[in-house]
């Protein structure tokens, strides 16, 4: 019988004849290392009991994430007895790690509607993808491919949106597909990705052999990462469905045309008057648009040049529809701003396909674009094009909003004595912990340098700022290894402010910045806001 993936984590396999409460056992381990009442020898003396015993539990049930994680605590326990540190905070992060993965086994169980990454690969994922992994919302799974049988894998594949294949590289590109034959058709209809730490044609040629979707290498490019993840749920996601404009003078064509798109979750608009076509293009900005060449008022390639002058609509993929069998004419179309050209005989599953891989495409191309390069979060511009949307949302709902402006403190001194590499680390190490810590909705940006903008909405000023006061206590407390075995503890200072109290954008960024300035000013890391100021 095969087994849901949600069982190995109760039940582990027919061998454990007890049930193993995950969420009990995470607790326990906790509660075991925060008891400072007891001595040391003692303390470490516990941890390694239940370490070693979840850590069973956990290879029983090929948990290999979790086993990973457990085996990794109990070698920095071993260390810790042989060579004492002044704290714990290695084995802190270690423990917290663990029921980060303990509570994601069980909140794919109690809600099986939850997206699951199934990840292969014979190591522990890096906190870079499991903290991305995180933030668009899947809960992974960790599986050796050579361990579990078939069965077991096409279980777990079958219940899998996105299927990531980790390689470290040691083994031949040939060697990489075979443990994975068994998926067949499992990767290739589901969204698919190569993480590689060896970059060559080979490995790329078995990507896309295997079908795989995308291919990356480490150390992972967490841009790129992001827009792909982001991508991976755009066509499924029903709150986002593919926005297609469609221009043409004969509504016939609209309504042959809208009858089949409106049955693929996809928003169709049709307009046969250019100008309105154009208002229509600004106020939806369309995934794309499909464009009649000839018009009696304008023809196609005129009102193609419209659009690409708008800066909303620059970008967006223009395909024109005709009869035109001219290839002149046709390539003419193509140079004066159309990304292809379309028959207008096409078979509608044709279209339908087209317009899908245009669409992602489009999407791809706009997430890398408005995304910092060294985080994965929203660049300068476009978290402040979130803030003015928000603020219309928050007008019209008669909703809060509040936004935060963070800024690392004494970060030119980590660049001068650690270097800038470390500054970059501990950059990565913020916007990490903001990816993971906020809600899905909430707005995260690099806003310049070491400054962060965060956007809240339907987030009252006072229940923001003890919500950034807690990630600042958190980002306080967490040493950030820069390597050489050497760690070091940063903190932040953050000002808030919120609308109706600040009206438009210019006015609330501004006041959040001068009670950053008021934090910063009354002794760093602290979170300054109109109402009150909490420190440490």
């Amino acid at each position: 019988m095969t087994a849901h993936p949600s069982d190995n984590f109760l039940y582990q396999t027919e061998s454990v004849r007890q049930p193993i409460n995950w969420p009990l056992a995470g607790a326990s381990l906790k509660s075991a290392f925060s008891d400072q009442a007891v001595k040391r020898h003692t303390r470490l003396a516990d941890l390694t009991g239940q370490a070693e015993h979840m850590r069973e539990c956990a290879r029983r049930g090929h948990q290999s994430q979790l086993a990973n994680a457990l085996d990794r605590l109990l070698h920095a326990i071993q260390r810790e007895r042989i060579s004492p540190s002044e704290d714990f905070s290695r084995i802190d992060r270690l423990i917290r790690h663990v029921d980060r993965i303990i509570q994601n086994d069980v909140s794919m169980m109690e809600h099986g509607s939850v997206p699951l990454a199934l990840l292969l690969s014979e190591h522990e994922p890096s906190e870079v993808l499991l903290d991305a992994l995180n933030r668009y919302g899947y809960i992974s799974r960790t599986l050796h491919p050579e361990i579990v049988n078939n069965d077991q894998l096409k279980s777990f594949a079958e219940q899998a949106e996105l299927i990531i294949v980790i390689s470290n590289g040691e083994e031949s590109a040939s060697l990489v597909r075979t443990p994975l034959e068994a998926l067949g058709d499992f990767i290739k209809n589901r969204f698919s990705l190569l993480i590689s730490s060896q970059d060559s044609f080979s490995y790329r040629a078995a990507a896309v052999k295997m079908g795989m979707t995308h291919f990356l290498t480490e150390p992972l490019d967490i841009n790129r990462l992001n827009s792909i993840l982001q991508s991976s749920r755009i066509l499924d996601d029903e709150k986002k469905p593919i926005q297609v404009l469609m221009i043409d003078d004969m509504i016939t064509a609209g309504v042959y045309w809208g009858k089949h798109f409106q049955q693929q979750n996809i928003i169709f608009r049709f307009e046969s008057k250019p100008e309105q076509a154009y208002r229509s293009a600004i106020e939806i900005v369309p995934d794309i648009i499909l464009l009649d060449l000839y018009m009696p008022e304008i023809d196609g390639v005129d009102l193609a040049k419209i659009f690409r002058e708008h800066p909303l609509l620059h970008d967006v993929p223009i395909l024109f529809m005709s009869t035109e069998e001219d290839d002149r004419c046709r390539m003419e179309a193509k140079m004066q701003g159309g990304d292809d050209f379309l028959n207008k005989t096409i078979p509608i599953d044709d279209l339908l396909k087209l317009v899908r891989y245009r669409a992602l495409r489009y999407r791809q191309s706009s997430a890398e674009k408005r995304s910092d390069s060294l985080t994965g979060l929203m660049n300068h511009n476009a978290i402040k094009d979130l803030i003015d949307a928000e603020i219309d949302r928050a007008n019209r709902q008669d909703q809060n909003l509040t936004v935060a402006l963070l800024d690392i403190d004494h970060f030119k001194k980590v660049n001068d004595v650690y270097g800038h590499q470390a500054g970059d680390i501990v950059i990565r190490k913020l916007s990490n912990l903001l990816n993971t810590r906020l809600r899905r909705y909430d707005g995260v940006g690099r806003y310049g340098g070491e400054e962060f903008m965060i956007v809240l909405p339907n987030t009252d000023e006072t229940t923001a700022a003890h919500l950034i006061n807690r990630l600042r206590i958190h980002f306080g407390q967490t040493s950030v290894a820069i390597g050489d075995n050497q760690s070091i503890l940063c903190t932040f200072s953050a000002g808030i402010a919120s609308f109706p109290r600040h009206s438009d954008m210019s006015s609330l960024i501004e006041a959040a910045d001068q009670n950053l300035y008021i934090a910063k000013k009354n002794g760093r890391n602290r979170v300054a806001c109109d109402q009150f100021e909490r420190n440490r």
